[in-house]
C-alpha cells in the first residue's frame, strides 16, 4: 500500500506562482485562444484571420505578436504572386498541446452553454469515426481517474519561500 497522500490546503497557497494564472495573463483575452483556434484549424494567414474572426487589424497584430513572443506561434513565409512574400502563422510545438485545453473548452460549452443537441462540431477518431473526448489517465498505470478522485499536493517549488520560478 502506498503512502498517504498529503493535501495541499488551497487558502495557504500564495496567488502566485500559478500555471493557471501565468498562463492566462500570456494569452490576455479571448482573442488570442480563438487565434490560436483558428491557426489550429488551418487558418494561417493574416487577412483570413481578419475577415473569419471579424477582428480589428490592430488587434489582431497586437495578438499575433504576443502569441509569436510566448513560442505559441511560429511564422513561415509564403509567396503571395508577383514577387510579394507574406507571412503565416503555425502552431509551434507547444503551441500545439493547447489542444487539449480547447478541447476541454469545447466540452464544457457543448454541455453548460450550447447544451447536449445544439453541438455545432463533433470530434471524432479519423480512422473508426468514433466520437472521442479528454479523459483523465493514470500516469503510471494508464487507467483513467475519476475526477471526483484528484486532489492537489505540493509540486516542486511547493516549499520555495521566494516564490520565485525556479531556474
Amino acid at each position: 500500500m502506498s503512502e498517504p497522500i498529503e493535501r495541499v490546503n488551497w487558502k495557504d497557497l500564495p496567488p502566485r506562482p500559478c500555471p493557471v494564472a501565468e498562463s492566462l495573463d500570456l494569452f490576455g483575452d479571448r482573442w488570442s485562444i480563438l487565434i490560436i483556434r483558428d491557426v489550429m484549424n488551418g487558418v494561417r494567414r493574416f487577412d483570413d484571420l481578419v475577415e473569419r474572426l471579424a477582428i480589428s487589424r490592430a488587434t489582431l497584430s497586437d495578438r499575433l505578436r504576443r502569441l509569436t513572443a510566448a513560442g505559441i506561434l511560429v511564422t513561415a513565409d509564403y509567396d503571395a504572386g508577383r514577387g510579394r512574400t507574406r507571412t503565416e502563422y503555425r502552431m509551434s510545438e507547444s503551441g500545439w498541446e493547447l489542444r487539449h485545453v480547447l478541447i476541454a473548452l469545447r466540452e464544457w460549452g457543448d454541455r453548460h452553454v450550447l447544451g447536449p443537441g445544439n453541438e455545432p462540431l463533433r470530434l471524432v477518431d479519423r480512422t473508426t469515426g468514433n466520437p472521442v473526448r479528454l479523459q483523465l489517465v493514470d500516469d503510471e498505470t494508464g487507467t483513467v481517474v475519476d475526477p471526483a478522485n484528484l486532489v492537489h499536493i505540493a509540486g516542486p517549488s511547493f516549499a520555495r519561500t521566494d516564490r520565485q520560478p525556479a531556474s
